[in-house]
């Protein structure tokens, strides 16, 4: 060996996942000081909401955000939730990609570097240590800790630097973090705001919050349900690749292909598998161990070939229509609000996932700028508020192709409109780790766009009521203004008294006044309202193309997955809607 090459190979090292991860802050969503503090916000919270949930616990959160110096903040977040024991709380905070939710399983984290990553930043601007107190039962009793540490980062594990132990008064955990290099903004994409956005999508929660100035916000929470857990699901064959299946046959303890198939796939019988030997001629007695890599691609190719049950939704727990509702209400306070959760439908194959959707119109709906209310979306997945990279996000992509001037609005940014879309799935295909963008898969683009199509029908027939109630009223005041003058003067002709023109106006019909003034009098009422059934029914078979758009070829076709699935899925009950009056706030300071 060159002494050039043997000087090359003496700087060879290898990296850590805390060590690549300080090196590369940005990957974690770190960057921009708003930003910064926002993920802080989003790691924590949704940490807090897993765990409360996982246990039965209706979430609730204590956050309070101390500002020392310019871009110096003190940050104290508690939670209600089962508590962290002793032995795993530098495992939660210092270590990367250590966690529970690295199973196929409907989750709001997926990577295992959402806590560890705040500690990262925090020892990153500041070198301070992290304080942590919890308390959680074991054994039927109580047990507390109080722990200081620092995060080593060469080793990928926590530093104790002192432990006190205690009886706490309830399960629950309490972390304190200094950040410097971020700041703390009212901005659209702000730490206020993701909190707002938070209380949407997850109305079982309750969060207070007390800001930089002293000022405490409690977002009250306007359901008493906790969510069902999800369950975790098997892949599909038709989302699986030839690494996977050769990944499963390293791992797996069974004794042959048939049962190692059955066993790690959904809708794979035996009857499947005999198909499947039939198409590969390759023996389903064979050992795993033994597979080779042709072997997984011709069973993967085979599965392309051929046709299985949907796969299962078991594990997908959407937020709900009724949910949806009440978050929105709480919220936004509309005068006009629709939801829609659809079936679950696949992307790439086996991969399903459902969309949610909501549209609130009027009261405090949309977003103020300079004082003037426009339009906004808020994209959500698996419950998570998603405040950045919006451009390049499958959901933003789907609503700005649809027109909206079909539904009766000319200028949709200057309407005062919120538009909520969730995707719920076990694989939200993100487009980094920092988790604020989906990947624009068409059959994804194509489940928000009929959602969305289907629920702006119902916002164009609320404004077009309204437009007519307006008018109807107005020409009203003209029977109400004109008719008496005209009793008077026909009186004066007459030489007779004036008589009570309240009943003159009373003989004036409904039909009759519609048909005077070129008002849809009720057949033409009820012919409008069966086209409007009609267009619904080609919203949602995705006949029905907007003009402008139809010449784009990057447009998303109807989904052929008919042809690849025996959906064994029954059609969703239209669940029936409630509406519930809230307080959004309980403030001592202020009001927003």
């Amino acid at each position: 060996m060159s002494q050039q090459a043997q000087e090359l190979f003496e700087n060879f090292d290898q990296l850590t996942p805390s060590e690549f991860f300080r090196k590369n802050k940005q990957m974690l969503g770190f960057s921009g000081k708003i930003r910064s503090l926002t993920i802080v916000f989003h790691e924590l919270i949704t940490n807090s909401f897993d765990a409360a949930e996982e246990a039965g616990i209706l979430p609730e959160i204590r956050i309070d955000l101390k500002q020392l110096g310019k871009e110096h903040y003190l940050l104290r977040h508690s939670d209600n939730g089962p508590g962290i024991p002793e032995e795993f709380v530098t495992q939660v905070y210092c270590q990367m990609f250590a966690g529970s939710k690295f199973r196929n399983i409907q989750s709001r984290g997926q990577q295992g570097l959402g806590c560890s990553g705040c500690v990262l930043l925090s020892q990153m601007t500041t070198g301070e240590s992290t304080h942590v107190i919890s308390g959680w039962k074991e054994d039927g009793e109580l047990k507390g800790v109080k722990m200081e540490f620092k995060m080593d980062v060469k080793n990928n594990v926590g530093d104790v630097i002192k432990t006190e132990h205690f009886t706490p008064e309830s399960t629950g955990v309490c972390i304190q973090l200094h950040f410097k290099e971020v700041s703390y903004s009212l901005a659209e994409q702000g730490a206020f705001e993701y909190i707002r956005r938070t209380m949407i999508a997850n109305p079982h929660a309750k969060i207070t919050f007390r800001d930089p100035k002293g000022h405490k916000y409690i977002f009250k929470r306007a359901a008493e349900i906790v969510p069902v857990l999800p369950k975790e699901v098997l892949p599909h064959p038709k989302g699986v690749t030839a690494d996977d299946i050769t990944h499963i046959a390293k791992t797996t303890d069974k004794r042959n292909f048939k049962s190692m198939l059955t066993t790690n796939l959904s809708r794979m019988s035996s009857k499947k598998i005999k198909e499947l030997q039939e198409l590969t001629g390759i023996d389903m007695k064979k050992r795993p161990k033994n597979m080779t890599w042709a072997e997984a691609e011709a069973i993967v190719e085979a599965f392309g070939k051929m046709k299985f049950m949907a796969p299962p939704t078991s594990g997908l727990i959407p937020i709900g229509e009724e949910q949806i509702e009440k978050g929105m209400k709480l919220i936004l306070k509309p005068e006009f609000i629709t939801t829609i959760t659809r079936a679950p439908v696949t992307y790439k194959g086996g991969v399903a996932f459902i969309v949610e959707a909501g549209i609130a119109y009027g009261g405090d709906a949309g977003r103020i700028v300079n004082e003037q209310r426009k339009s906004e979306i808020l994209r959500f997945a698996n419950r998570v508020p998603l405040t950045f990279d919006a451009g390049s996000c499958a959901i933003t992509e789907a609503l700005k192709s649809i027109d909206w001037r079909r539904y009766g609005l000319r200028d949709l940014d200057n309407t005062p409109l919120t538009l909520f879309v969730n995707i719920i799935s076990t694989q939200v295909p993100y487009l980094s780790t920092g988790k604020q963008s989906i990947a624009p898969e068409p059959e994804i683009v194509h489940e928000i766009r009929q959602a969305t199509m289907k629920i702006a029908r119902k916002l164009q027939r609320h404004i077009r009521s309204k437009k007519a109630e307006k008018e109807k009223a107005m020409r009203s005041k003209i029977f109400e203004d004109y008719v008496p003058v005209i009793i008077e003067e026909a009186a004066a002709l007459a030489e007779t008294g004036v008589p009570d023109y309240k009943p003159v106006l009373a003989k004036v019909t409904r039909r009759a006044l519609a048909e005077l003034m070129g008002e849809k009098v009720e057949e033409e009422i009820e012919e409008e309202d069966y086209v409007d059934s009609l267009l619904e029914e080609l919203d949602e078979f995705g006949h029905v193309v907007d003009k402008e758009h139809s010449s784009r070829k990057d447009r998303v076709q109807e989904s052929d997955l008919d042809e690849a699935f025996l959906d064994d899925e029954k059609p969703r009950k239209k669940k029936s809607k409630k509406t519930e009056q809230s307080t959004l706030f309980d403030s001592e300071d202020q009001e927003v």
